[in-house]
């Protein structure tokens, strides 16, 4: 295994985490390709531009969120890493002015990167499993 690899993958997710907590639309999105193929837990496979507009929407709601995941499995090969996860995420939303509703959300994916131009960035994922409490 190729730990300077490795670092890079694993700061990109740093990266990722603390633009999602500071709802930085652009460099949040920065982080997926344009020819993203998204397949969510329902089947439905969707592009940068529909994630763009799922990811805007759900920042313009979300309070608070925090977020952390465990690498269950990691494969290199050329240019790409392929790595499953299972991510846990505590998201705050408002709900009116005055109220605001927490939950957990527990999802497991594969996700697949390429280096561009320097840069990490993610091409294709997969949710497997989805648990939300």
């Amino acid at each position: 295994m190729d730990n300077t690899l490795l670092e890079a993958i694993d700061n990109a997710h740093i990266a990722a985490n603390e633009a999602q907590q500071n709802k930085d639309f652009d460099f949040y999105m920065d982080f997926f390709t344009d020819d993203l193929q998204y397949k969510q837990l329902n089947g439905k496979t969707i592009g940068k531009k529909q994630l763009a507009a799922n990811v805007k929407h759900y920042f313009n709601r979300v309070k608070s969120l925090s977020s952390s995941y465990q690498r269950t499995e990691i494969n290199f090969s050329a240019n790409e890493v392929t790595e499953r996860l299972i991510q846990h995420s505590e998201v705050s939303i408002r709900v009116f002015v005055f109220f605001s509703k927490k939950w957990t959300v527990e999802r497991e994916g594969i996700y697949k990167w390429k280096l561009i131009d320097g840069a990490w960035k993610i091409f294709k994922v997969e949710v497997l499993r989805e648990k939300i409490f």
